[in-house]
């Protein structure tokens, strides 16, 4: 295996890898190329600890910080940066990016499978290699392996492994509402988004947790725009990606995120599942016994009434209770007039504002905190 550092100065994005070994102490140039958003927090760390780049071919995992350079300019023209702001791509740009999978119906199916065939599979800086398209997405921004991100000792730099947290401490936890959807680009950072901004605006101390998906910022920034006391997801926790994770890890983020929303005084934490019920880790969170004993109700957004009526059989039979239907068939009255005529949930909308959905999470949460008190007196009270 070899590292080098890429040059610096003018000519940088030209830069070509030195054709010796170097050691892995030398430098890395962290000016010398552009920093995605999902590697973000590591261009401070490469100045100080002095990473180098690991000339190494062997097959990525999930989470390893990569750098390329752009061959091709495909669907993404831009991406995100560590520094909030969108950077417009060149062939020739060099980038640090993070391996991960993605899973987006409306888009790309892309999986970590090997460094020759890469592609850009997001702006945030996600790199993989498109496995399925959605016929209306255009072909993918390809790019070429450089190297891996590497410490001083010649390993990689994985940000799950840099992020690993331990054990959430024991103590008081929010109480959990989900929002969940029938599928991509049915409204759910809408509702969420809105649901956030009505309970704060009542007082309610809510947080905003998304645990699944793909790193991006923009549903980050939308969370915590909303005077939430906390806004947070999986990438906070060194996850580029939740596509391919298994449950214990997944039921154990939420488990640290509902520990954080609790230290920052949470009484209600909102968390986002990504995509729709059918996504494979939505599917095996939603039909997990784990998750279900943890969260208190579900909000449920759709595009349509048939999608809507599906998803709520399928989560009442799963033994959740759905609290409110929400989304984008608040648009159209006819679709909410097929819905109401054959389910009692009540449809609340989130065009102008969450106020009513606010409402019914409130009344619902407190009453099941009153019911788990009841139960548990009368556990006390019954004769051993």
């Amino acid at each position: 295996m070899r590292t080098s550092a890429l040059s610096s100065g003018v000519g940088a994005a030209q830069a070509v890898l030195a054709p010796a070994p170097v050691n892995p102490t030398d430098v890395f140039d962290a000016s010398a190329v552009s920093w995605a958003w999902a590697a973000r927090g590591l261009k401070q760390e490469a100045a100080e600890k002095q990473y180098g780049l690991l000339l190494d071919h062997c097959r990525p995992a999930a989470g390893d910080t990569v750098v390329v350079q752009v061959d091709r300019i495909g669907h993404h023209l831009h991406m995100e940066t560590e520094w909030e702001r969108r950077l417009r791509l060149y062939e020739g740009d060099r980038l640090v990016g993070v391996f991960g999978n993605r899973y987006a119906t409306d888009v790309y199916e892309g999986r970590v499978l090997e460094v020759r065939k890469l592609h850009l599979l997001t702006t945030s800086g996600l790199i993989g290699t498109v496995t399925c398209r959605n016929r209306n997405v255009g072909r993918p921004t390809t790019v070429t392996f450089l190297g891996y991100l590497a410490d001083s000792n010649g390993h990689r730099v994985n940000t799950k492994r840099l992020r690993r947290q331990a054990a959430p401490p024991q103590g008081p936890s929010p109480d959990l509402v989900l929002v969940v959807g029938t599928g991509m680009s049915t409204g759910k950072t809408t509702v969420m988004r809105k649901i956030l901004r009505a309970m704060a605006a009542r007082g309610v101390r809510v947080a905003g947790c998304k645990l699944t998906g793909t790193a991006s910022p923009r549903d980050l920034y939308e969370m915590k725009a909303t005077g939430a006391v906390l806004a947070t997801d999986f990438s906070d926790y060194g996850f580029p990606s939740t596509y391919g994770e298994s449950l214990d890890d997944l039921v154990r983020l939420m488990d640290l995120m509902g520990a954080a929303c609790g230290r920052a005084g949470a009484e209600i934490a909102m968390i986002e599942f990504a995509d729709g019920l059918l996504q494979p880790e939505t599917k095996m969170l939603l039909e997990s016994d784990e998750v279900r004993r943890r969260v208190r109700g579900v909000v449920v957004a759709g595009a349509c009434s048939s999608s809507l009526l599906f998803a709520t059989e399928y989560l009442r039979k799963l033994g959740h209770e759905v609290w409110a239907a929400s989304g984008l068939i608040t648009n159209s009255p006819l679709f909410i007039r097929e819905f109401t005529d054959r389910s009692p949930i009540v449809v609340a909308s989130s065009r102008k504002s969450a106020n009513r959905l606010a409402r019914i999470i409130v009344k619902k949460t407190v009453e099941k905190t009153v019911k788990r008190a009841e139960d548990s007196c009368e556990e006390k009270a019954a004769p051993q």
